[in-house]
């Protein structure tokens, strides 16, 4: 049977009427998530680590098969599950629970992954599934009379005379079997071919000639259901045999008991005795049809019931066994063997049936990405072994798996991890279950240096014993492994490099080869911001050199290491300064010729090989600064009246001042400069202009200025004397207090207003500010020199956690870049991060981003998943796809929501159009100049109470049965760009601005509406908007 994603099939034990509780526990796992942003949380929980010396749970970082915790010592540790321990539901987490109960018209397990239901009597549809944006069915050519419910199963009685048919939840989907009571039944002409109607929307069922498993693929090939080898088997079984007499002299003088050992309470195809053999399958006529093994249900010794069982799973987390005797059989996540909560892995020789198993587990890895990983144990429940003699079992890194996978075709045994000698499993003899561990630190390591997706790992006897079959090597154990990672994160590269004086040529560059600020004959201070994921202390490096001397004599002519302390919950970080004695520039002005550069790096304290890049990176030019002994030094004095906005000096934890949009009063003084006549200022604006005039000369001058947004900002301040020289900058660095909440969305200069982005015809990039009523305010540039031209720009959403909402872009280079935002809608070069995109778990294909032809972030619309933060929707040749975004600006693997018909689409991301509480998608046929919008649907209702679970569901972006005409007639001609930002004109439903081929009405602001076709559109702009090339 199939099932999806997350949800995958566990096999069904032969007892349907005694199915054991499957109900996970978790005692945190009811909580809500963290209403702060997650740095805050996990801020909080490295405070308490380090008071109590006990582990903290970063609640916001909880996730279906995942929890993190602050350590005493500053680290982190993350439990990575195989499956799924937790569900969100209507925002909160539940532990799973497979219990099976009637709502809505079907049968549904109470929580678990996904969205699964079965028949509550009375129809054909035995089971539906959907995950990824594909739905599958499968009915029954019959109504179905009302099952039997207990617990995990729901039987369907007498389907056929004599023979029931039963299906079961599990953590990761479902299975099913029919269950031929009598030899009466099994000579029913019924159960010479049975068929299942089978209904698909959005997949494509296929199956493997040499396992016969079937998978369940989207039109871009990626696995959303799959199934395991379908087999039947009968009631007969026999014990295994107990260990030889040499075996209990082994035993310690406690173990004293008679030995036996543990045995299955039910057959399976592969309890030892039991007879099985392979269903075959066949996929035809939209049915999947089973055939099951005529021999076997009519032979005379064969005892009943009998089971037959064509079972499915999921894909995602995964584990398997590999089994020498059906060494082409496939037992994807258990299925095929014994079932439900007492599946097992397998490892070693058993006697009794005579074969020798290894076991295959895969385990989610994206959050070790780039990390420092101090420790690692794989853990998982040894349930069984021959004896209480404790015996070596191997833990390997493998390649991948998949449910291909069998003894025939294993994947590659790569690196032995560790080898532990482990006898528990046999209560018999005092030697209960317990869970074990394997050092996993060498799997883990490469893992975070190749940033993989997934890390698979095999358990399997030593090769000695599996040759000389080694019955003391026969072990099972619990299929629910976890991988325990204790972990450290780089520092983040240094960014808002300046001096002081102050040398940056703009808010957002500091100097280089074409214009750079000259000192005079003073002591020069260089400054970085920093900041670690971590908290604590950081050092960083800097370096200088007389410009062009890099690499040649004198090379580095300063070389000087500090430290600060940052704090995880501000990622705005901290600021390192370092003096340059003016001797120094003076000794080297010869080789320099009045030149020097700069750079700096961030190490973490522990390990100074663990380090960020350098900034500017390796191998680029580095900061630039003029020195001239002959010109001015004095800069003026600032201070914040009151203290409201009180200055972060060198090596200092920042002090927040007062909260955003407050105005404060700077006071500016001559320091001593008796003929001063004005002074010049700028708020994150550098060189400053506006002016503040002293009453007389050489006198003192305030500011009133109003920090519109939350973090750090910086004050540029300059004198000019009577003779109109200006003076060095001072840069005055404070911090201003957040809010605590997200600026609204669009809005990425803070004033409440959504905003947009374009690309002019020079190629460089700007950002047009809302006013709040359908017009737009005085274009700010956000670079110069071009290099813009053909970009992709998108910036619904927050990736840095600080509540203000950042640009990511595709730039021509063919790379996806992260800008995270100063909170003024301004982005430097200095502080993008390449957004990487996690490898495909099954295909290990690595998404390429140069391939993107439209790209939106659309916010996060998946809250139940692993990650909280924002999504994409992109469109690539002819398809669109969905791309979960993940931590630290990566994106997951993404999935197929639309199969054709894309490649002439252009797409805005409005928020939610219709306020039905689900994101919308405006799409434009470039082809037609229709506009539609795809209304967004419910990510859905799993336990059928009416209330949607939470968040959208990718598909219906996608979906053409969910759109609506938005406008027509916006053709490429008449409209050449549009974007909707957000609410710009207060109403409450997101609007759109378009470009025109009108030369008087160049740019206009067109009103949204819930229903029916958009607004009239007004006169935003006038001029020049026809060389602008893009709008976002």
């Amino acid at each position: 049977m199939l099932t999806g994603g997350t949800l995958g099939l566990t096999p069904l034990t032969s007892d349907f009427a005694a199915a054991a509780d499957t109900t996970a526990t978790d005692t945190n796992a009811a909580d809500t998530d963290s209403t702060t942003a997650p740095r805050n949380d996990e801020e909080r929980a490295l405070r308490q680590a380090a008071e109590t010396g006990d582990p903290v749970e970063i609640v916001s970082a909880r996730s279906e098969t995942s929890e993190t915790h602050a350590l005493p010592n500053g680290n982190l540790r993350t439990t990575q599950h195989t499956q799924p321990v937790r569900v969100k539901r209507e925002g909160r987490w539940l532990p799973v629970d497979t219990t099976l109960t009637e709502a809505a018209g079907r049968i549904r397990p109470t929580a678990v992954p996904g969205d699964v239901t079965f028949s509550a009597g009375g129809d054909t549809e035995l089971v539906t599934l959907a995950d990824r944006g594909g739905e599958l069915a499968l009915t029954w050519p019959a109504p179905l009379p009302e099952p039997v419910l207990d617990g995990v199963t729901a039987t369907y009685p007498e389907v056929f005379p004599g023979v029931d048919l039963a299906v079961r939840a599990s953590v990761d989907g479902f299975s099913q079997a029919l269950i031929v009571k009598t030899p009466e039944a099994a000579d029913r002409p019924e159960l010479k071919q049975v068929g299942f109607g089978l209904r698909t929307e959005g997949l494509d069922v296929q199956q493997d000639a040499e396992t016969g498993t079937l998978r369940a693929a989207n039109a871009a090939g990626q696995t959303v259901f799959a199934t395991s080898t379908a087999r039947m088997w009968d009631s007969s079984r026999e014990e295994e045999q107990a260990p030889t007499p040499a075996s209990k002299a082994a035993r310690t003088a406690a173990d004293t008991t008679p030995q036996a050992p543990a045995a299955e309470s039910e057959p399976s195809p592969l309890t030892p005795g039991t007879k099985s053999s392979k269903v075959d399958v066949e996929v035809t006529g939209g049915r999947i049809v089973l055939t099951p093994d005529q021999e076997l249900l009519r032979a005379p010794d064969t005892e009943f019931p009998v089971y037959i069982d064509p079972r499915m799973t999921g894909t995602r987390e995964a584990w398997t066994i590999a089994y020498k005797p059906h060494p082409t059989d496939s037992y994807w996540n258990g299925t095929g063997w014994d079932g439900g909560t007492t599946s097992e892995a397998r490892v070693g020789y058993e006697s009794s049936s005579g074969g020798t198993a290894r076991s295959f587990f895969r385990v989610g890895s994206k959050f070790l990405a780039g990390v420092k990983v101090e420790d690692a144990q794989f853990q998982i429940t040894e349930t069984h072994s021959w004896s209480c003699t404790a015996k070596p079992v191997e833990l390997w890194l493998t390649g991948g798996i998949s449910s291909k996978t069998t003894w025939s075709n294993q994947p590659s045994w790569a690196t032995r991890q560790d080898s532990r000698d482990y006898a528990h499993g046999n209560e018999n003899v005092g030697c209960p279950d317990k869970a074990v561990d394997f050092d996993a630190t060498d799997a883990a390591v490469k893992a975070a240096a190749n940033k993989w997706s997934n890390v698979t790992f095999g358990l399997r006897a030593p090769q000695k014993a599996e040759d000389d079959k080694d019955t003391y090597s026969w072990k099972k154990f619990k299929p629910d492994a976890k991988l325990i990672v204790e972990f450290n994160r780089p520092p983040k590269n240094p960014w808002a490099l300046d001096t002081i004086p102050s040398t940056r040529v703009s808010s957002t560059e500091c100097g280089n080869g074409s214009s750079y600020v000259t000192l005079g004959n003073t002591d020069v201070t260089l400054t970085a911001q920093v900041w670690d994921q971590d908290g604590g202390k950081v050092n960083v490096q800097f370096h200088l050199w007389a410009t062009g001397k890099h690499d040649v004599s004198p090379g580095i002519i300063f070389d000087k290491r500090v430290t600060v302390t940052v704090t995880t919950g501000n990622s705005k970080g901290a600021q390192a300064r370092v003096t340059v004695p003016k001797k120094t520039l003076q000794d080297h002005i010869g080789a320099s010729k009045g030149q020097f550069s700069w750079k700096a790096q961030a190490e973490d304290p522990s390990d100074a090989s663990f380090a960020s890049d350098w900034t500017p990176t390796k191998g680029a030019p580095g900061c630039r600064f003029g020195f001239d002994p002959n010109a001015p030094t004095v800069m003026p004095t600032v201070d914040s009246q009151d203290d409201l906005f009180p200055e972060t000096t060198a090596d200092m934890e920042p002090v927040e001042g007062a909260l955003a949009r407050t105005e404060g009063v700077f006071e500016f003084g001559a320091n001593g400069v008796a003929d001063a006549t004005k002074y010049l200022y700028g708020l994150d604006r550098t060189p400053p202009s506006t002016e503040a005039k002293p009453a007389a000369k050489g006198g003192p001058a305030t500011a009133r200025i109003t920090p519109l947004t939350p973090g750090p900002h910086t004050l540029y301040v300059r004198m000019v004397d009577a003779g109109g020289n200006p003076g060095p900058i001072y840069p005055y660095r404070f911090y201003v207090k957040s809010p605590g909440v997200p600026d609204k969305p669009g809005d990425v200069n803070g004033d409440g207003n959504p905003d947009f982005f374009a690309v002019d015809g020079s190629n460089n990039l700007r950002l047009y500010g809302g006013t709040g009523g359908g017009q737009v305010a005085t274009m700010l540039p956000l670079s110069s020199g071009g290099g813009w031209d053909g970009s992709l720009l998108t910036h619904r959403g927050d990736w840095t956690s600080d509540f203000y909402e950042d640009l990511v872009a595709r730039r021509p280079d063919g790379k996806l870049w992260l800008y995270p935002n100063n909170g003024l809608g301004e982005f430097t070069e200095d502080t993008k991060q390449e957004v990487y995109f996690f490898p495909d778990p099954e295909t290990e294909a690595t998404f390429d981003p140069s391939t993107i032809k439209q790209i939106v972030s659309v916010g996060d619309i998946t809250p139940d998943s692993e990650s909280s933060y924002p999504d994409f929707v992109a469109v690539v040749g002819d398809q669109l796809w969905f791309l979960p975004g993940y931590a630290y600006g990566t994106v997951d693997s993404g999935y197929l929501i639309g199969t054709s018909g894309w490649g002439v689409m252009q797409l805005a991301s409005p928020g939610d159009v219709d306020g039905d509480g689900f994101t919308d998608l405006i799409a434009r046929n470039t082809s037609t100049g229709q506009l539609w919008v795809y209304r967004g649907k419910s990510a859905g209702d799993a336990d059928g109470d009416g209330v949607p679970d939470g968040g959208t569901d990718p598909a219906s972006l996608g979906a053409g049965s969910s759109r609506t005409s938005y406008a027509t007639g916006w053709t490429t001609t008449a409209r050449p760009l549009f974007t909707a930002s957000g609410d710009s004109d207060g109403d409450g439903v997101p609007d759109l601005w378009t470009t025109t081929s009108n030369t008087t009405a160049g740019l206009e602001f067109v009103p949204g509406r819930r229903t029916g076709l958009v607004g009239p559109p007004t006169v935003a702009g006038t001029s020049g908007w026809q060389a602008i090339k893009l709008i976002s």
